[in-house]
């Protein structure tokens, strides 16, 4: 080391003498190549990243650990050459839109600056490259999202060789865990192996194609190479978790606030966190408020846009005061959400209440969620997923509002909400031992952290497309669990002998055509499900390069996605009981009590 940066070191060292013993023990163990560079704010300015200029205190007290740079970013620290120094360096690194390619955030050219700072007003992506469009910031249309140190910019997928040597080795027990939870091995996702296994069924989120190529390509049609399996998987990996996500919480620095800054951290996660927290809308709020269309958050993160959050969100209840993790459940390992809860942990006396009523066998989401919106519809064909050529491009942007959810009874007899939408995946050769009806994606028999409520119905193989024939339809039918709120009516299940109706209009703004705007409805009744006369209500235009039943097949297959089965709500069998209370539970709602009172 240089005489004068031993006396600067020295110099600062004095400064922070009143400091904790963490921090001194920080600026000792820092005194390497990192800080010579990185600390010298004069020298980060002259190379032209003065962002990225940091001292080890200023470090400790936003990270809260007493870690040289080498422990989080690896890179060699002993080396005086800053290319030297850099080799094996981690870092976050944008998702390129084209073949999903990694990018370092000062090697993107429509945005140069190298440093993690939250911008603008618009939650989704906050941490994201923007550029200025009709006087507002919107994404860089180049960038897809943002992932953090502990990603393989190759694949996108988790990094644990990385992991093990930074995170890992000051939490060993939780990173051991946490490679063993649902979420640290893609266990939900990757048991999707193949369009039909029988154990699963078809998903809404595709298969696993890293491990499953064989099978998939198998039953295709048509060309479907491993490049092409290989970009789909990045695909599928973007959304998965590893420890940054969760605990890792870049603000904007502060100089009245010394815990603020690139290398802010959390203990505690947040709900933003669940939703990608500003990096490009992933995690949570991809299957939540993109896909099951019932999200917490909401607003911005919700399509179409602009969705009310859940109730207990407004009120400030994260994730985890709901969802049990380690923090509040030593039986849960590191990683482990516990997915089911329950109402009486707040709500005691109404679920007393609710117990000891008519509606004992309904569920409480099944009254309190409204306005479901996201996908009404989604069909896997041929297109281009991240500029490659694939029959595997899920045409997903048919977004729409269903006002009141089906109800269904689950495996145990008790009626939950779903929002029964029509799939397809095209250019199938056959359908396997799959066979028409409502199926159930886990069995009740599962603990309650491998178990969801998640159906699906079979439709069949069905013919009639000019190309891209057999497409293996179903209808998607996942459980609504959040965005409680307001309670529906009575009327809104108690009609039409036990029928449930429902209208739904959407607008499509995905790959392959000009935006168009359409309807289909739902109707659940005794016989079965049905979605019938789906339509287009203004033209549509497909662009060069598709045709339309790439992305609409359901203009040639027209009313198919229907199952047979008992799908009504009971008749009410006293018309004079069902009138008193219904005028029980107008008298407590006008007078601030609510349908729970005794």
């Amino acid at each position: 080391m240089k005489k004068t940066s031993a006396l600067v070191l020295l110099t600062f060292w004095f400064a922070f003498l009143s400091l904790p013993p963490t921090v001194l023990s920080q600026v000792k163990s820092a005194a390497d190549s990192c800080v010579e560079c990185h600390g010298n704010a004069e020298r980060m300015d002259s190379l032209g990243y003065p962002r990225l200029a940091v001292t080890p205190a200023q470090v400790q007290a936003q990270a809260k650990m007493d870690a040289p740079c080498t422990s989080c970013h690896l890179g060699d620290s002993a080396a005086q050459a800053k290319d030297e120094a850099h080799i094996g360096l981690l870092r976050a690194f944008y998702v390129k839109n084209k073949k999903l390619e990694a990018a370092t955030r000062n090697t993107l050219d429509t945005y140069k600056p190298a440093w993690i700072e939250p911008r603008g007003k618009n939650p989704v992506i906050s941490l994201l490259p923007q550029v200025e469009t009709d006087g507002k910031l919107v994404k860089d249309p180049d960038v897809q999202v943002l992932l953090y140190h502990d990603k393989n910019p190759d694949d996108l997928s988790f990094n644990y060789p990385a992991l093990e040597k930074t995170c890992g080795s000051c939490h060993p027990r939780q990173m051991s865990e946490l490679k063993h939870s649902a979420m640290g091995r893609n266990g939900k996702q990757s048991l999707y192996r193949t369009w039909t296994d029988t154990a699963m069924g078809p998903h809404n989120c595709g298969v696993w194609f890293l491990d499953n190529y064989r099978e998939v390509a198998a039953n295709t049609k048509v060309l479907f190479t491993k490049e092409m399996s290989a970009v789909n998987q990045k695909a599928c990996n973007v959304c998965h978790v590893g420890c940054l996500d969760c605990h890792y919480a870049p603000q904007k620095a502060d100089p009245e606030k010394p815990d603020q800054g690139q290398h802010s951290f959390s203990k505690q996660v947040s709900s933003l966190s669940c939703y990608g927290d500003g990096r490009g809308s992933i995690c949570h709020a991809g299957p939540e408020d993109r896909r099951r269309g019932a999200g917490y958050i909401g607003g911005n993160f919700s399509n179409p846009t602009g969705a009310t959050p859940d109730i207990h969100f407004l009120k400030g209840i994260s994730c985890i005061d709901c969802h049990e993790t380690q923090a509040k459940n030593s039986a849960l390992a590191h990683g482990e959400v516990k997915r089911q809860v329950s109402c009486s942990k707040c709500h005691d006396q109404q679920v007393r209440v609710h117990e000891g009523s008519f509606h004992s066998n309904v569920s409480c989401e099944a009254c309190h969620i409204r306005d479901v919106g996201a996908y009404t519809a989604t069909f896997w064909g041929p297109g281009v997923v991240a500029g490659v050529k694939t029959p595997f491009m899920k045409y997903k942007e048919y977004y729409g509002v269903m006002k009141e959810p089906i109800l269904i009874r689950n495996q145990a007899g008790t009626w939950i909400p779903v929002k029964p939408y029509p799939m397809a995946v095209l250019n199938q050769i056959h359908a396997g031992k799959l066979k028409p009806g409502l199926s159930w994606r886990f069995s009740k028999a599962l603990p309650d952290l491998a178990r969801t409520d998640d159906a699906y119905a079979f439709v069949g193989l069905l013919k009639g497309l000019p190309q891209n024939d057999n497409a293996l339809a179903w209808i998607q039918m996942d459980k609504m669990s959040h965005k409680y709120g307001k309670a529906r009516d009575c009327a809104s299940c108690h009609t039409r002998n036990g029928e449930q109706r429902q209208e739904v209009s959407w607008k499509y703004n995905d790959q392959g055509s000009e935006p168009f705007e359409g309807k289909h409805v739902v109707t659940a009744n005794r016989k079965g499900i049905f979605i019938t006369g789906m339509q287009a209500t203004t033209e549509i235009k497909p662009k060069e390069g598709w045709k339309t039943e790439d992305f609409a097949p359901w203009v040639y297959l027209k009313d198919a996605w229907n199952v047979k089965g008992n799908f009504a709500i009971p008749a009410v069998k006293s018309q004079s009981l069902y009138a008193g209370e219904l005028a029980r539970a107008e008298k407590l709602t006008a007078t601030g009590g609510t349908y729970h009172s005794k």
